[in-house]
């Protein structure tokens, strides 16, 4: 039932980067086109925003996912020269670090969302204020904390 799950949630959010991708192509697209056409010169009020917002949650979303792949960047150029061991333990230590720093990070993040729940402003997308667009930073963030969390106790092939 737990792999039922976790399959689950790998394809969401596969799905999920998928269609922020195919949505930021679309409207980036449109945004080109109808601003040239002849002289109407026009575009969609929202597009840039949109863009703009939807570059933010696919870089978070991908980070979850490389995470997730154990595809992250890290500097592995001592491995080579390590024992077995050594590497084991400079492999924790560097997932150690990692996790707490996606954690500090999401409780800093968690604090800006709610400034911006607290203050609104007027940024947002049409209808859906910012607060909730910049939501993706204490999510992915602990998500990804969770995950570096994890694969200290697991092998990177599980």
């Amino acid at each position: 039932m737990l792999r039922r799950v976790c399959r689950f949630f790998r394809w969401l959010e596969s799905a999920i980067l998928v269609a922020l991708f195919l949505a930021l192509l679309l409207v980036a697209v449109t945004q080109v086109l109808l601003r040239n056409i002849g002289e109407l010169s026009f575009g969609l009020s929202w597009g840039d925003e949109f863009v703009s917002m939807a570059v933010l949650w696919i870089t978070l979303v991908g980070a979850m996912l490389a995470v997730r792949e154990n595809g992250h960047i890290r500097i592995d150029f001592m491995e080579g020269l390590l024992t077995p061991l050594w590497s084991k333990v400079s492999t924790i230590i560097a997932n150690v670090c990692a996790c707490s720093i996606c954690l500090v990070v999401a409780g800093y993040s968690i604090q800006f969302v709610w400034s911006e729940y607290t203050m609104p402003t007027t940024d947002g997308i049409g209808l859906i204020p910012f607060w909730l667009l910049v939501s993706i930073f204490p999510f992915a963030f602990s998500i990804m904390g969770i995950r570096f969390a994890l694969s200290i106790f697991s092998k990177p092939d599980e």
